[in-house]
């Protein structure tokens, strides 16, 4: 059963991972047309989406739906300002933005950026990376949940285990570069692979 935003949003609060990976594979596509089209710039674009998936997980409850539970006018609000805040910084001309144009409006090979995951997918996935994490060196285990799955901070994590912070750094890159080398190898060069590691990255900066 197809879950709602609503939903997505309120698993995501208390720190589903695949909720939240539902709902990333659900709209990036979408989002990415709607700032490439506005500003042709496609760093810029993956920067904006980036910092409002670090606004989903960090202010959940505020993420609003409409009357069907979707996020998808909340969203394309939220980057339709940050895309006029960014022509207003950079005293560059822009047109009249509207968020109702067609996010379609531009034949785009970066729309296909990411293949889209169901949820079957994620919770296999997540299991493969959980299996391999369980293989990795005490340390690195403790470093990669405090980090991944508690989202604690960098210097939390250095605190509660002891280590420094280049240390838990040091960690997390060896947890995922593990994980990248035994995932089971149908991931191992797939686009698929990339969202989820994107992912993971998000998470280390909420």
């Amino acid at each position: 059963m197809n879950q709602t935003d609503h939903i997505l949003l309120k698993k995501i609060k208390t720190g589903d991972r695949p909720a939240f990976m539902i709902l990333y594979e659900r709209y990036w596509d979408d989002l990415y047309r709607f700032v490439f089209a506005r500003t042709k710039d496609k760093e810029l674009a993956e920067e904006l989406l980036q910092n409002l998936w670090i606004k989903v997980l960090e202010d959940t409850e505020n993420i609003q739906t409409d009357g069907n539970e979707s996020a998808k006018g909340y969203f394309l609000k939220h980057l339709h300002y940050r895309v006029i805040d960014f022509f207003n910084s950079n005293k560059k001309d822009r047109a009249t933005i509207s968020i109702d144009e067609s996010e379609n409006s531009v034949d785009l090979t970066d729309a296909e950026y990411f293949e889209i995951l169901d949820e079957n997918e994620i919770t296999d996935l997540f299991a493969m990376i959980d299996e391999v994490v369980s293989m990795l060196p005490a340390t690195e285990q403790k470093v990669y949940d405090m980090r991944i799955r508690k989202n604690m901070s960098v210097d939390e994590t250095a605190e509660a285990l002891g280590l420094s912070n280049k240390t838990v750094s040091n960690k997390l890159s060896n947890a995922l570069g593990e994980i990248r080398e035994q995932l089971n190898p149908k991931y191992q060069s797939s686009k698929k692979f990339i969202s989820i590691m994107i992912m993971i990255e998000l998470l280390m900066k909420s």
